[in-house]
């Protein structure tokens, strides 16, 4: 038997029948069982509409039986039918969660970007006219340290918005391609956290970064859209005031980057699901800082394509938690490993 399988707007989702004019004759039919004539084949043909859950789907078939067996044949294709119309959905639902969270992702880093610039050069000064090139520069000369501030902003947003295009593109993909090199791992985090630099300096943050000169074998791309998002994920959770230490272990094969800070705590019933996709902890919410960013199930994956593992320890001194503006905070750690470089 041969099959169309449309959505409830009539466009076609699946089909196995080549011919156009008996596809567009298809949907004409509104019978859960009929025999007509064929003017494309020039013979009677079977066929019949199902009605599933969120789509149609109609069959036919030229085959010389009876009445009784085609519908016979018909109960059991509803029921693949029916298996199909629900994994189209879950499909689907899946696809339009991704697409709405990198246009809200995108519209949130494209609205920071307007902002930090606005900020600098606000708009009230194009409204008269005038040379807007001249307007511009001596914004800028008279207020130099700001200028320097809002272009390590718009650096940090649009590195985001590069890595929510990168990372959709990577996810939904098969087989994506990555570029393993050998790269010291020291001048990797260091160009990756430039940007968010000014956004931990602001919390009044000291960053302190143990020097090395190993070398690990990766893909720069995806480590770097990792890091940039466990350093936006840092610069939310630290507490005000506080160290980000990051150092470095290297053992046999391996080469392991400790970030030690103290940050928004995380209760133990939390710690297993902090991997998890659209998993945001108890006092994240309680912040208002839970969202709808790559997060860690994201930053794992893309570990993980590059061979390598990401731990999470929270409390790993075992100290009590530290009350700042009403959120408890502890010092809580993330252990990244990769493969040295042969």
């Amino acid at each position: 038997m041969q099959y169309l399988i449309t959505n409830k707007q009539g466009q076609t989702v699946l089909t196995n029948i080549a011919e156009k004019e008996i596809l567009e004759d298809l949907k004409k039919c509104d019978s859960a069982y009929e025999r007509v004539y064929c003017n494309v084949l020039k013979g009677y043909r079977r066929q019949g509409k199902l009605d599933l859950n969120q789509h149609e789907m109609y069959v036919f078939t030229f085959s010389e039986m009876t009445t009784k067996i085609f519908k016979y044949h018909l109960s059991g294709i509803k029921i693949f039918g029916e298996l199909i119309d629900s994994n189209i959905s879950d499909i689907k639902e899946v696809e339009n969660q991704k697409t709405r969270r990198l246009k809200h992702n995108l519209i949130n880093h494209n609205s920071n970007i307007l902002l930090e610039l606005y900020k600098l050069v606000p708009q009230d000064v194009f409204r008269n006219g005038g040379n807007h090139i001249e307007t511009i520069e001596n914004l800028l000369r008279n207020n130099l340290k700001k200028a320097a501030f809002t272009y390590l902003k718009v650096l940090k947003n649009s590195n985001l918005m590069k890595a929510e295009f990168e990372v959709y593109e990577m996810f939904n993909t098969e087989n994506p391609y990555l570029d393993f090199t050998d790269h010291q791992i020291h001048k990797v985090i260091i160009l990756t956290l430039n940007p968010f630099w000014l956004d931990l300096v602001e919390e009044k943050v000291n960053i302190i970064i143990q020097s090395t000169f190993e070398k690990v074998n990766i893909d720069y791309k995806s480590v770097s859209v990792a890091l940039s998002h466990l350093f936006d994920n840092a610069a939310k959770y630290v507490m005000p005031h506080s160290d980000l230490n990051i150092w470095f272990q290297s053992e046999n094969e391996i080469v392991s980057i400790y970030f030690d800070m103290t940050s928004l705590k995380v209760e133990a019933d939390e710690v297993d699901d902090i991997f998890n996709e659209s998993n945001s902890g108890k006092w994240a919410i309680e912040a208002d800082l839970d969202g709808d960013g790559i997060g860690m199930f994201f930053i794992r994956k893309l570990i993980n394509l590059n061979e390598g593992e990401i731990k999470f320890q929270n409390n790993h001194d075992n100290k009590s938690s530290v009350n700042y503006n009403g959120l408890p905070y502890e010092n809580n750690r993330i252990i990244i490993t990769f493969k040295k470089s042969t």
